[in-house]
């Protein structure tokens, strides 16, 4: 199932196991694990400063009120940045549990690789939290099995241990050694079900077995240990990382690289060029049946409208053969249109845009996967509601110029669609160079004017907040409708909250800054006030994060 070398994400995380694998390295004073960096190759750190003006309880009082599960993605890769960065260690007595909770936050938000390197360096891991853990899970991943059972520590009780002293014991052939083991890891914390499940039916010689789990390195391994099944619903829940390794694999079934694709693409670890490339390889298949709108989209577009030709006797190098011309059928309605390919690629690539901005997933994915066709079709080809879906795909993937064309190409004139189409205008400008003063005064005067509805008006003014916060010049219209906004009891974040943030910010306690950021926003960008926002993302911009305020400032417009 994995035959060849996980790439660069788990070789990064696979530092060397000595013989005990559960001999933790803490004599390295905990300064140092400030000052590592833990960031990929071609990552920006913030500034080496970023928490030494700090108080370290207050930071990790802010730490604890984190709740990284229902972050939005730009929340989360700006507190991932912020956590990986080295800096000089913050001054005071309790830098030693920050150092933990700085780990725990890494933790969940599965920076394997952090968590490794730093987890070696500190005094205290988090509960669950084991480096050792992750760098044998690493190793299983990359088929080093054997390796990994030589080098285990047999004394180890925590349950990834246990399950792994399962696994080795079958490995080794040794089945009563096996039985003995799901007995200890019932005594103890006890097996993952699957992993008992799966041990039985070896030692059982039974034909009947799960279906294959690509969860952890320990999954992976057994599931090819035990001959499993990969199905569609494994790849679904794979972790990105292992489903990034499946796609690569070229011994893989096409159709099951695609569903890993996808997975890994979702969560940036693969680049819509290479996703494409795999579904062209998968669409030209001989035996493809489409079975989604964005299969069926991909595979109208790879299709060549090639009319058929008559050559007179004699004339096989002709220069102008003459076209067949298809005749209507007895009884059929000759006025009736004969839709062309071009139509069909439009309407299903339409179907397979809007089908994916409906789902849990949402737009981005299968607008990587589009954007070269979205660049082929010509303006006049193309229906209102189409080029609308077009403009939305473009703008999912940053291209702003490819979004404004389809824009115009809309030629909307009032009512709710020339709204959608302002608010689009309206964010593009924060990923332009270019800001058309008579642009922005068309886009304002419409999103506040007297036909506007509430619910218009509310997201115009936070338009106007990303505007401020990326030097967007404001027109009077806008500065009025900001003037004339009255807060409620319950906005977000309160005024409080924001004074606190810009004070942080400008007496250089940057850390402190960003996370009560993090905590105005709550994992609800759309929800801050006009206030709160323009406060959080000039934050952002001032501590250097601008590439995570612009993300911010699109996922509040739903972009």
């Amino acid at each position: 199932m994995f035959s060849r070398p996980v790439q660069a994400l788990l070789l990064a995380a696979s530092i060397s196991l000595g013989a005990e694998a559960q001999i933790r390295s803490s004599g390295l004073d905990d300064v140092n694990a400030w000052n590592t960096t833990l960031l990929a190759r071609g990552e920006r750190a913030l500034t080496d400063r970023f928490w030494i003006s700090s108080d370290p309880d207050f930071l990790l009082e802010l730490m604890q009120s984190l709740d990284v599960e229902t972050m939005s993605v730009p929340e989360r890769n700006l507190l991932s940045r912020a956590l990986r960065s080295p800096s000089v260690a913050p001054r005071g007595e309790g830098s030693g549990e920050l150092q933990t909770m700085r780990l725990e936050l890494l933790a969940a938000l599965n920076e394997r690789q952090a968590v490794s390197e730093l987890g070696r360096q500190v005094d205290t891991l988090p509960d669950g939290v084991d480096p050792d853990a992750i760098t044998s899970d690493n190793r299983l991943a990359r088929g080093e099995l054997g390796l990994v059972c030589d080098q285990m520590n047999p004394e180890a009780a925590e349950k990834f241990w246990l399950e792994l002293r399962i696994i080795c014991a079958i490995e080794g052939d040794n089945l009563a050694e096996a039985e003995l083991a799901l007995e200890l890891a019932a005594i103890e914390e006890g097996a993952d079900p699957w992993v008992t499940e799966t041990a039985i039916a070896i030692i059982a010689e039974s034909e009947e077995r799960p279906d294959a789990r690509l969860g952890s390195g320990l999954q992976v391994a057994f599931s090819e240990l035990a001959n499993l099944e990969v199905t569609p619903d494994a790849l679904a829940t794979a972790r990105p990382d292992l489903a990034m390794a499946y796609a690569n694999d070229r011994d893989n079934p096409l159709e099951l690289r695609v569903l890993a694709a996808r997975r890994a693409v979702t969560e940036g670890l693969l680049d819509a060029p290479q996703y494409r490339s795999l579904f062209v390889d998968y669409v030209s298949a001989p035996d493809f049946e489409p079975q989604t709108a964005t299969e069926e989209a991909f595979f109208l577009l790879t299709q060549v409208d090639e009319a058929p030709v008559i050559l007179r006797p004699g004339d096989l190098t002709a220069f102008d053969p003459i076209i067949i011309e298809q005749e209507p059928e007895a009884g059929e309605d000759e006025t009736e249109a004969v839709v062309s390919l071009e139509r069909r690629q439009i309407e299903a690539l339409a179907a397979a845009l809007e089908e994916a901005r409906a789902s849990d997933e949402g737009i981005a994915t299968t607008a990587g996967l589009f954007e070269d066709n979205l660049k082929r079709f010509p303006a006049d080809a193309v229906e209102q509601e189409e080029a609308l879906s077009f403009a939305r795909a473009a703008m999912a993937v940053g291209n702003m110029s490819l979004a404004s064309f389809w824009l115009d190409a809309a030629d909307v004139g009032v009512g709710d669609a020339s709204y959608e189409v302002d608010l689009m205008r309206g964010y593009g400008l924060i990923m332009s160079r270019e800001r058309n003063r008579a642009t922005i005064e068309r886009v304002a005067g419409n999103l506040v004017g007297e036909d506007a509805s509430t619910a218009v008006r509310a997201q115009a003014l936070s338009l106007f907040a990303v505007w401020a916060s990326f030097d967007v010049s404001l027109p009077v219209e806008a500065r009025q409708a900001l003037a004339a906004q009255v807060d409620d009891e319950e906005t977000q974040p309160s005024s409080g909250q924001i004074v606190a943030i810009e004070a942080a910010a400008r007496n250089g306690a940057h850390g402190e800054a960003l996370l009560l950021a993090l905590n105005a926003v709550g994992g609800n960008p759309a929800e801050l006030s006009p206030a709160g926002l323009q406060s959080v993302l000039s934050t952002l911009r001032r501590l250097g994060a601008e590439d995570e305020a612009r993300e911010l400032a699109l996922a509040t417009g739903g972009f």
